[in-house]
């Protein structure tokens, strides 16, 4: 869990932050945290370890203690940005966010039982959901403590500024198929610890308990289950007024496949296959976007290699 002391400084400077100065402090921050939170730094190196050796990389695998300062400095840009969320205007829709692979979303949506949508803690996840959801769809999430306990309701109410519905595990599934029922679009993280039941499943060559919400849920409503991934991509070059260039950077909403469940298939077998795929392509996610892949706990047994 990210320090206090942390989040109260992202809290009071955030929402007054020139976009320009989110870059220089998330480095700043992230180095404080990556030399005081050596539980999660262990995490994230014990995650990327087993990712290394596991032959699912596009390419060699990256310098681990570079990729886990980047996954560091990746998370507090991602909180920064989340929390300055306020200046995001209608323009912003056109400027810092691309969609891709709309045609699948709606196509899904078109059979009338809304849509399930499994991603990963990749990209700006959060920005994601806000940018879908100003698009005009009804999207419902489901949290549990969010960055510190202190901060949840704080996080809540963001979401509520932007009509995004949320509902906690405790509340269980009558919420979220009440919204599949209206047409609208339930998003799960399906690598994270926010699960009442989980299912093992081959995850980049280990058997791993992932949240087996997304392959239920959308059993249970017989809702389309869509994949998709945040992801941040170099957009265009701009001036710096001194001469120099900078990267711009665009937020990519990428929506990558859909299953449908099949009803004819025994509840468990169905299931199962359900989260092959979810895992299938959270893999594909997580491998081409390694450094911004933001989970902090362990997610690799010690056995059980697949």
């Amino acid at each position: 869990m990210i320090p206090s002391f942390l989040l109260n400084a992202a809290l009071r400077l955030a929402p007054s932050l020139p976009e320009p100065a989110i870059d220089p402090l998330a480095r700043a921050t992230a180095r404080l945290e990556y030399a005081f939170s050596s539980k999660r730094r262990r995490a994230v190196e014990s995650n990327l370890a087993w990712i290394a050796g596991s032959g699912r990389l596009p390419g060699p695998p990256p310098p681990l203690r570079r990729t886990v300062r980047a996954i560091f400095e990746s998370y507090h840009r991602f909180l920064l940005e989340y929390l300055s969320q306020r200046a995001l205007g209608a323009h912003a829709l056109d400027t810092k966010f691309r969609f891709e692979g709309m045609e699948l979303l709606y196509e899904a949506l078109s059979l009338g039982r809304g849509a399930v949508v499994a991603a990963p803690h990749v990209g700006n996840w959060e920005l994601a959901g806000i940018a879908t959801a100003r698009l005009g769809h009804r999207v419902h999430v489901v949290t549990g403590v969010q960055f510190h306990p202190a901060f949840t309701g704080a996080a809540r109410a963001l979401k509520d500024r932007e009509r995004i519905l949320v509902s906690t595990p405790e509340e269980g599934f009558r919420p979220l198929l009440r919204t599949l029922r209206e047409g609208g679009i339930v998003v799960l993280l399906a690598d994270g610890d926010v699960f009442v039941r989980s299912l093992e499943t081959e995850f980049f060559g280990r058997r791993v308990a992932l949240p087996a919400g997304p392959a239920l849920l959308a059993r249970r409503a017989r809702s389309p289950l869509l994949f998709a991934h945040a992801e941040r991509r170099p957009a265009v070059t701009a001036g710096a007024g001194n001469g120099a260039h900078r990267p711009l950077e665009r937020h990519v909403v990428s929506f990558d496949g859909v299953e449908l469940p099949d009803p004819a298939l025994p509840l468990k077998e169905d299931l199962l296959r359900l989260m092959r795929r979810v895992a299938e392509y959270q893999e594909r996610a997580i491998a081409a976007n390694l450094t911004t892949w933001c989970i902090f706990r362990p997610l690799f047994p010690a056995s059980d290699a697949a």
